[in-house]
């Protein structure tokens, strides 16, 4: 479910807790410690208690840019924006996070406990599952299923590397206790692998999963495992490569359970192919989908306030901030080589960044500047790490140091062997030139010759894995807890296909990341995690760039939502909307009325910040 997956285990490419009252997460002096049984306790509910479900005439129905090659849940080309959309709505772990208070809560498992052994390195995670659990087709969802799923993601016929890693290399095989309890011992003591396994680690039916990797391949790249969730598909709501239907189960397990009562409220949703984006936005002004996820600055801020629909208030405009984790961006700098093997040289291109330009240029204004690797919470050093800003003079000192003096006839800085100073900004969005045309003029006015080469993004994400570029923007999701290993240890640094792209090294680095994984102790965590962030900001491995701390939807005065519109650490809207929005019968009679006549209907605040703390 949306609220159990917060916690993503992607290797690939996209991104507790303040308060945290867990007994395992703090540490003791014992040696060997056996926790005590969990069930969450009272919480607060998810779903909002006025939450509606009204019979549709119509599906919800959003948009997908292109249709996924499969919709296996495992193996190659699963792990997908499309294909998750899916999955969250279909699958569920053993039990969740709670997206407002960030605490564990049930799942398909009601209780939950944890032993540490400090002095062996493991930790033995127990879970009994919910005897209401049930998969759609009505069957019971007992330890057999958790076992069978575990061995499913850990055999190699499934040519997933990425489960290999986080699970046949962590965790020990689960060990069924009886029909509703199971354990399983890690191979190391690490605090995030109770969230792997107990948050990310989905449960399938064991009849189904547990085959060849050759039958499981084959029969279901085009077929769903049977879920538990509050959605299901059915073989003819796949629509050629065009769409896909999801219809929810009137027979839910958790319908009226604290955490599940009052989500997911529409019957249908459609997720429907509309490669092109400005068709794509042509058919959402007349109604054909629901909602829009607005991503240009200029579209935001000039176009959409003066679209008829927009003015009459029949579609509503919500920027809406919420405490997310975001992830960072910037330019990545090859240190494997020069020029950028020289700290002086990145720190030049850092001061050449001209974000205030690209904010009054393009931007609106609308783009905050990245200050740390772990943005928009309180585990970054943000606050004190230093402020790099647009500084020609500052660039101009650097390069001197680094060995560029002097200027060629062709006015690009040489160094002592008349090398003249030249990188190139290979790049596989046509849509971002107009950028990179803003970027460039800074670089070469500083005496650098700056190339800028449109290629297929297929190829340069190839090049960028194998580490054959000089400079490469990334784009990086973030992880509610963070992970840093998979970013900046050593050992991935002259590896390829890893999060390790500028090649940083730092033994330090590596010894803080050895202690945070043993740390259970959460203010300790972020203690790491901030000098981890010093330490890699002043390096500089990326020139960092632009993030928003909220998110642009456009959406028909159709919908009834929450107060605060999103849970208080939701990173996708359309997730966000799937999970707590609703069908509003009476504002979809006034919408349809207004339009008839022409007349106007309330607009409401563009701005809403419902997470933000009172001023004292």
């Amino acid at each position: 479910m949306l609220f159990h997956r917060f916690q993503t285990l992607s290797l690939k490419r996209g991104g507790l807790l303040a308060g945290l009252a867990l007994s395992f997460f703090l540490a003791t002096p014992a040696h060997a410690q056996e926790g005590k049984w969990e069930n969450g306790g009272t919480y607060a509910a998810i779903g909002s208690p006025h939450a509606k479900r009204v019979m549709q005439a119509r599906p919800l129905k959003i948009r997908w840019q292109g249709f996924p090659p499969t919709l296996r849940v495992d193996g190659p080309n699963s792990n997908l924006v499309q294909t998750r959309n899916i999955h969250v709505l279909m699958y569920e772990g053993l039990i969740g996070v709670h997206p407002d208070t960030e605490e564990f809560i049930p799942g398909l498992a009601n209780e939950w406990r944890v032993d540490t052994d400090i002095e062996k390195g493991v930790q033995t995670f127990w879970f009994r599952l919910d005897p209401d659990a049930r998969f759609s087709d009505g069957s019971k969802v007992t330890t057999e299923d958790v076992y069978w799923s575990f061995w499913h993601k850990v055999q190699k016929d499934r040519k997933d590397p990425s489960n290999m890693i986080v699970y046949g290399k962590q965790f020990e095989m689960p060990v069924i206790v009886d029909e509703r309890t199971i354990k399983v011992t890690t191979k190391k003591l690490n605090w995030r692998l109770f969230l792997y396994f107990g948050t990310s680690f989905m449960i399938y039916p064991a009849k189904e999963v547990h085959i060849s990797g050759e039958k499981y391949l084959k029969d279901y790249n085009w077929k769903m495992l049977t879920g538990s969730g509050p959605y299901s598909l059915a073989a003819e709501d796949i629509q050629g490569r065009e769409s896909i239907t999801l219809r929810r189960r009137q027979d839910w397990w958790g319908d009226q359970k604290p955490w599940g009562k009052n989500t997911y409220n529409f019957d249908l949703i459609k997720f429907a192919v509309e490669m092109d984006t400005e068709i794509y936005f042509e058919k959402f002004k007349k109604g054909e989908y629901d909602l829009l996820r607005v991503s240009r600055s200029q579209r935001w801020v000039v176009e959409i306030p003066e679209e008829e629909v927009v003015k009459k208030g029949w579609v509503q405009r919500r920027k809406i901030f919420n405490k997310a984790p975001r992830g960072f961006t910037g330019f990545a700098f090859n240190m494997r080589k020069k020029p950028f093997n020289n700290r002086n040289v990145r720190l030049a291109f850092a001061h050449l960044f001209n974000i205030k330009k690209l904010n009054e240029r393009l931007f609106y204004h609308q783009y905050e500047k990245v200050r740390s690797y772990f943005p928009g919470r309180d585990w970054g050093n943000e606050d004190k790490n230093e402020r790099i800003d647009y500084d020609p003079d500052e660039a101009e000192a650097l390069l001197f140091e680094a060995g560029y003096e002097e200027r060629n006839k062709q006015g690009y800085l040489v160094d002592q062997d008349g090398k003249q100073l030249e990188v190139t900004l290979e790049y596989g969005v046509p849509g971002f030139q107009r950028i990179w045309l803003v970027v460039k003029e800074d670089y070469e006015k500083a005496g650098i010759k700056f190339n800028l080469k449109l290629v297929d993004a297929a190829s340069l994400i190839k090049k960028v894995d194998e580490r054959q570029f000089e400079l490469y923007y990334q784009t990086w999701g973030a992880l509610l807890f963070p992970n840093p290993r998979t970013s900046w240890a050593s050992e991935l640094a002259d590896q390829n296909y890893n999060n390790n792209l500028p090649g940083f090294k730092n033994k330090e680095v590596d010894d803080l990341l050895e202690k945070y994984d043993i740390t259970l102790d959460r203010a300790e965590q972020k203690k790491i995690i901030r000098r981890i962030d010093e330490i890699v900001f002043n390096e500089h491995p990326y020139a960092l760039s632009w993030y928003a701390s909220y998110e642009r939807l456009l959406y028909w005065s159709r919908f009834g939502h929450p107060e605060k519109y999103f849970t208080k650490i939701g990173s996708d809207p359309i997730e966000q909307v799937m999970l707590l929005w609703w069908w509003d019968d009476e504002a979809d009679a006034k919408l349809e009325a207004a339009m008839k006549s022409g007349e106007s209907l309330p607009v409401g605040p563009t701005d809403v910040k419902p997470w933000d703390q009172p001023k004292k």
